[in-house]
Parts: structure tokens; sequence; C-alpha cells
């Protein structure tokens, strides 16, 4: 079973489609290799070296994916290249890895290494640097570098990884709202961002014990004079916006990706638009960051707010297998290119695109005599 995800020189990546395309799955796969790059590195940190089996589930549509490799190929920008990472995992173990990148524009794609077999072969430039073949078949030889050696291209790649913030809503506790007490610049951009979005909000407050674990969270809002009012006294809305506004400040100070399952859930569309613009507008976005996330929103699925090459849909074929695709690839029988000029919203609820949400039938349908 292969993931592929290329994240494009975009700003914006939206993905829309039926409950069960596999939108979320989609996401799901980047954030499973993200985190087998990453979790090793993570260990080492926590003073935990102890290497862990790679926890990737199989396609569980097809039989014969239970005993296949799972491969996963991403394609993505860092410090001026395209890196091109692939990695494959069969029951904890790496059986596949490969690691390339290429100046845009300039010359061919040099290979970092490839993994294969049980060994690994450097490109020249690793080589040069005498470091070691030797490596956990448990372990991504990309996570086995970053922990041991000071590269520059192979740092670069695992930043891109590490950097990737991943959302989960249906978690509700209070450490989710966590975001460094102490950096009170942060908390400052954090309330103005909130202010921005009509959200009263004059103060974010901390409690913890005598040994710093965290027993509260509290709000402090403006209206009656400075009300303090605990986390759980706010609107899931509330809530859901004090878990996005600090990964969203983050990822736009330092250039980073934010991903987010149904983002456009508990948020108004007008709030929604605002967070979209943030990423889209250069001068609250100059150094790149990226959102990725999923959405049944039809109010931004339009020209004036995405690109056609930022518009992505995940739908299921006969085999039970989804496809991601982008309304600039989608061309009618005629051979011509959706235009922007086109009601989005309209033509995706009509299923002409595809990724078909259903709703049609839902509406043609008779309950049974």
């Amino acid at each position: 079973h292969d993931v592929s995800l290329t994240i494009p020189d975009d700003k914006m990546v939206v993905i829309t489609g039926p409950n069960g395309g596999g939108k979320s799955s989609a996401l799901q796969a980047l954030e499973c290799l993200c985190r087998t790059v990453t979790w090793p590195w993570m260990l080492m940190r926590m003073k935990g070296g102890r290497t862990v089996p790679v926890d990737c589930r199989p396609y569980v549509y097809d039989e014969r994916s239970a005993s296949a490799p799972t491969a996963f190929r991403v394609v993505f920008e860092a410090a001026g290249y395209t890196y091109r990472y692939i990695l494959s995992v069969r029951r904890g173990e790496v059986v596949e890895e490969y690691l390339h990148r290429r100046k845009p524009g300039k010359g061919a794609t040099a290979t970092l290494f490839e993994r294969m077999d049980g060994k690994v072969e450097l490109g020249s430039s690793l080589r040069r640097k005498g470091v070691s073949t030797k490596v956990d078949a448990m372990m991504p030889y990309l996570s086995f570098m970053a922990i041991n050696y000071d590269i520059e291209s192979v740092d670069e790649a695992f930043e891109w990884f590490r950097g990737c913030a991943f959302l989960d809503y249906s978690q509700t506790r209070q450490e989710n709202y966590l975001f460094a007490p102490e950096d009170k610049a942060l908390q400052r951009k954090v309330v103005r961002m909130l202010n921005g979005m009509d959200i009263d909000i004059t103060g974010i407050r901390y409690q913890t014990d005598g040994d710093d674990r965290l027993e509260g969270v509290y709000l402090t809002h403006a209206a009656g004079g400075d009300v303090e009012l605990e986390l759980a006294e706010e609107s899931n809305g509330t809530k859901k916006l004090l878990s996005l506004v600090p990964r969203v400040v983050d990822a736009l100070d330092a250039g980073l990706v934010v991903v987010s399952d149904e983002m456009d859930a508990k948020l108004h569309p007008k709030l929604l638009r605002y967070v979209i613009r943030l990423f889209t507008n250069p001068a609250t976005n100059p150094n790149g960051a990226q959102l990725v996330f999923t959405s049944h929103d039809m109010s931004t699925l339009n020209s004036a707010t995405f690109r056609r090459d930022e518009i992505w849909f995940a739908a299921r074929g006969e085999t039970g297998a989804s496809e991601l695709y982008s309304l600039a690839d989608i061309v009618d029988v005629d051979g011509r290119r959706i235009r922007t000029q086109n009601a989005y919203d309209r033509q995706y609820l009509a299923g002409q695109y595809g990724a078909d949400p259903y709703l049609r039938s839902m509406l043609e349908w008779k309950a049974p005599r």
C-alpha cells in the first residue's frame, strides 16, 4: 500500500470529499510518517534511547496488504531545496528508504542516501563525511543521521518533519492548550489574534501546583470588568481556537506546516476565512508557512479563497482505496480545465468533480414501502 503526498510550493492545501472518502486517512498517513521519523529523536531527547517498532497500520481492504510493505512518499521544500523522501516499512522494520534533493532550476537531483535489502548506500556528499551506515532495522536512517551527526542537508530534511504540527481536536486535555507559559511575547500574539477574531480575551493564565504540574487554564475576558473563566466554562469554539491559534502563530513565525483535520468544525465560516488568509497573505506569512486541512465548508470553496491547485478531493474507488486529485487536474469531455469563473461549490455538490458527496442520491432517496 502506497501513500503519496506532495506538499507543493503553496501556502494552502484544502482536502474535501464525502464522509468516508479518505480525507482523514491522508492526513493520518502524513502524521504516521512524521511520527516515525521524529520519534527516535524524541526518545533520545528524553534520555530513553530505545528504538521502538515503526507503527504503521497496513491497508485493510486488501488481504495481501497485511504482509506487504507500506510505502510513504513525500516531496517538500526546505532551505531552498526540493527534497524527496521515501520510507517503506513492514511489521515494524524499515524495508526501503531514500532521500534525494535538488536545487529548483539548477542541476540534477542529488542522492543523499538510499537504503534497501538491509544496506545503506551513501551519496557523494555523505560519503565524504565518513558517516556510519550501520543502523537498527526498526529505525529510519534519516532519524539515525539526525541523532548522531550534524550535517546540514540531513538536518534540513529532518527539521521539516519535526516542524509539522498536527492538531487533534478530539482530545480535550488541558495540556493541549498549554503553550510556554513563560513566553509572554507569544501569549500577547495569541491574545491579539483572538481579539482579531472577536474573542474578547485579554489574558491567559496557567495555574500549576508545587511540582509545576498543570492544574488549570484560565481566560480573562474584558466583558464585565476583566472576568476570569476556567477553560471548561468556555465554548467549544473558543477551546478550538485556543488550541489552533498558538500553532498558527508558531508556524507563521518560523515558516512551518500546520495540519488540521476538519478545521471548519465549530468555527464560523468568517473565522475559517480569517485563518486561511493569514497563510495566503504575504504580509502575515513572510516565511512561507503552510496550512493543510480537511473541510466540508462550502462557503470557502471558490476562486476568491483558493487557487485550483490548492483544492484537492478525496474519493474512494470500487476497491475501497482512496484517491487524491486536484481541481487543477480535472478536465471536461473536451479536454478543457475548470475555469476560475466556475462555481466550485455548486459543481462539487452536483458531483461534477468526481468526489460525489452523495447529496443527490440522499435527496432522491425514498423510504421503502
